[in-house]
């Protein structure tokens, strides 16, 4: 993998230390690693160990300097081959996760910090995995951020136990107490705490040396806090000791380390090199500390913000031998297991390898009910693209049930676009809840204006589909073929244009026992009722209420039943129940009355029903679409639109389709108030139609 890192600079400090042990550790398992930074110390040693430093001021606020750093550092993510994003900082934040979408590659953060929830800090929660270092602060960025726990990542911080040895001091002590507070100057650290629990102890006659490493002469904090020790009359019992390099040498040099912090910290790296060296340590009981001090057993704990109560502690470890010494085995054997920095590297390869070979891709297909199941082989092809990745299917409400068991996805999204989706609100909720899940792949097979702009929205770096209807939103968008296409073949020219391979044409539906059970129990009485073995000829009068200009005459439907049932052929009429009315009609015109089922199965008892028929007769509606699926021979009946564009790919039959010259119109409406192109069509060739496809499968007819 070639992987880059974003943060703001590489001096000194518990983040900047990771990116450069993570590095090392990636570099020995033959990865290559990249880093941006406005530089610092560490950089030189980074580049030491053969990772790639790129010098930006990613550390800059400024909108005008982060807008800048944008096109940098997609041309470096290009040109070097970059795989993955890491940011670790907010601003290296919004400018990595601006490059990755422009360079279409997966982004991943690490939150480092308990941030206020407000817009500056979000970029921190909007990669595609989320590295968090403690559980504490997983829980935060869920409560406060509404992160989504699957996304979240826990990888604590790792200590180089080379370099970080074990070498407790000798016993008994001699001299004044070295006590240790490593990490900026900032009021959050508690320096100001340390301080006067420092001067009580100074006050009980113990002895002490505050030794303060990572400050800078001359700064704000610095010379309040020099201002602190005069007032506290602390002067030559406090040791600054700057910015160090070697932090393995000052930890051992320490006779006990605290962290006072008053504000919850994500992790305690300070706390975990102090306990594999071998020293005691103390820290507030807050944020992650709790989980990486176990109190009385690896350390104490003290209320945050209580400088007595650290004092108190600092004595009671400098006066305990039997405490000390067991804080000391039990932490270095806690580090041992749990924070090593080779288990650090090993977890966010992980985290890697997720986001670049389980990639989350969501499908749109949002219309009716038979274009959801002509969506069955690319569903295939997804799956077959993506075998370890999450697929997730946004469908609507009505054509749930048509995939609710396709075993290619890994959930389905509804999209209730007629109830709780149709306003605005409801819409911007809907793109919301898209928007939590990360995906990193849009491929639209709906094509419409809405989904374009939903995906796009919904923040998806790689959105593929045609370009047409707001086609610009698609960042890998695809050329409108030049000839017709069927649906199927349509949407796999979509694809194999995008760089994904298909997967045949057939479609697919999954009904289990308990539907075929229901069908064989609904066809009973018709197999009953004829006189011998009568062959099952089911038919499908209804369709769309919104296309009245697909469906045939109720009358014809009504003479179709009855001219088949003087061929000894038992008529099984099927539909929604919407469509009740119109099997009314059919028993009353028809004789004798075919067998209804209208509205009485769900979509796969339907399947099992037509399956069972030895022939199926339907206009152009979803019906069709599930004869191709489960195989059974149908004669189609096509009026104002155009069979070589919405046949089933499997199709079986025997398309019946007038030569009418406004036909194909593709409008609901008759626009010649003659509705020829359907009313052309004869009731007996339509029944002689259902008679070849019989005797093609030598089915017994009476003649």
């Amino acid at each position: 993998m070639h992987i880059l890192q974003v943060l703001p600079s590489l001096t000194v400090g518990g983040v900047e230390r990771g990116v450069v042990d993570l590095a090392k550790g990636m570099i020995r398992r033959g990865h290559e690693v990249s880093v941006i930074s406005a530089g610092g110390p560490l950089a030189e040693r980074l580049t030491q160990l053969g990772a790639h430093h790129h010098r930006l001021p990613v550390h800059d606020k400024s909108p005008l300097t982060m807008a800048a750093c944008i096109p940098a550092v997609t041309e470096l993510i290009r040109s070097t081959g970059i795989e993955l994003v890491h940011a670790r900082s907010r601003v290296p934040g919004w400018i990595g996760l601006a490059a990755a979408r422009r360079a279409q590659r997966p982004f991943v953060t690490t939150a480092h910090g308990f941030y206020s929830p407000h817009l500056a800090s979000r970029v921190m929660v909007w990669g595609r995995l989320v590295i968090v270092p403690s559980a504490a602060l997983g829980r935060y960025l869920m409560e406060r951020f509404g992160v989504a726990k699957d996304r979240l990542r826990l990888i604590p911080r790792g200590v180089d136990l080379d370099e970080f040895a074990f070498q407790p001091k000798p016993e008994p002590h001699a001299g004044p107490w070295r006590i240790g507070l490593l990490g900026r100057l900032s009021p959050i650290k508690g320096h100001d705490i340390a301080l006067q629990a420092c001067a009580r102890l100074r006050r009980h006659n113990q002895e002490v040396t505050l030794c303060i490493a990572g400050d800078q002469p001359g700064t704000p904090a610095r010379q309040a806090l020099e201002a602190r020790i005069a007032a506290l009359g602390l002067d030559g019992a406090v040791e600054w000791l700057g910015v160090q390099q070697d932090m393995a040498r000052v930890v051992a040099s320490m006779d006990l380390v605290i962290a006072p912090s008053r504000y919850p910290e994500s992790f305690g790296r300070t706390l975990i090199e102090a306990q594999a060296v071998g020293r005691p340590v103390i820290a507030s009981r807050l944020g992650a500390f709790e989980e990486v001090i176990d109190h009385e057993r690896t350390g104490l704990l003290v209320p945050p913000g209580d400088p007595a109560a650290l004092a108190q502690a600092i004595e009671r470890m400098a006066g305990d031998a039997e405490l000390r010494g067991r804080c000391i085995v039990e932490g270095r054997r806690r580090v041992e297991a749990d924070w090593t920095v080779d288990r650090m590297v090993e977890r966010t390869l992980a985290v890697y390898e997720e986001c670049l070979t389980q990639p989350r891709v969501l499908v749109w297909k949002l219309s009716a009910l038979g274009d959801v199941i002509l969506s069955t082989p690319s569903l295939r092809a997804l799956r077959r693209q993506f075998p370890t990745g999450r697929l997730t299917l946004a469908v609507g409400r009505a054509a749930y049930e048509t995939i609710a068991r396709c075993p290619y996805l890994d959930d389905i999204v509804i999209y209730d676009r007629h109830g709780k989706d149709r306003s605005l609100l409801g819409q911007w909720r809907f793109i919301r809840r898209l928007r939590r899940e990360r995906f990193d792949l849009s491929v639209d097979l709906q094509n419409s204006r809405s989904t374009h702009l939903m995906a796009w929205l919904a923040g998806i770096p790689v959105r593929v589909g045609y370009r047409r209807h707001y086609g610009w939103l698609m960042n890998r968008g695809v050329r409108l073929p030049k000839v017709v296409l069927a649906p199927v073949a349509h949407q796999h020219y979509l694809l194999r244009q995008a760089g994904f391979v298909t997967d045949g044409e057939a479609l697919e539906l999954w009904p289990v026992a308990s539907d075929e059970e229901a069908a064989q129990q609904l066809l009973a009485p018709a197999r009953a009722a004829a006189a011998g073995p009568q062959p099952l000829v089911g038919i499908h009068p209804g369709g769309s209420g919104r296309w009245q200009t697909k469906r045939w005459d109720v009358e014809r439907w009504a003479k179709l039943c009855s001219t088949l049932a003087q061929h000894r052929l038992r008529v099984v009429v099927v539909g929604g129940k919407e469509e009740q009315p119109l099997g009314e009609i059919l028993s009353r015109l028809a004789q004798p009355p075919p067998h209804l089922l209208i509205g009485r199965t769900s979509l796969m008892e339907l399947a099992c029903v037509i399956r069972q028929c030895q022939v199926f007769v339907a206009q152009d509606s979803s019906s069709l679409h599930v004869a191709a699926a489960v195989g059974t021979p149908t004669v189609a009946l096509f009026g104002p639109t155009d069979a070589r564009r919405h046949l089933p790919p499997t199709f079986r039959g025997q398309v019946i389709q007038k030569p009418v010259f406004c036909s194909p119109c593709y409008s609901p409406s008759c626009r010649t108030i003659t509705h020829a192109c359907m009313n052309r069509i004869e009731v007996d060739e339509v029944a002689q139609a259902v008679l070849g496809l019989l005797a093609e499968a030598d089915t017994p007819v009476a003649s």
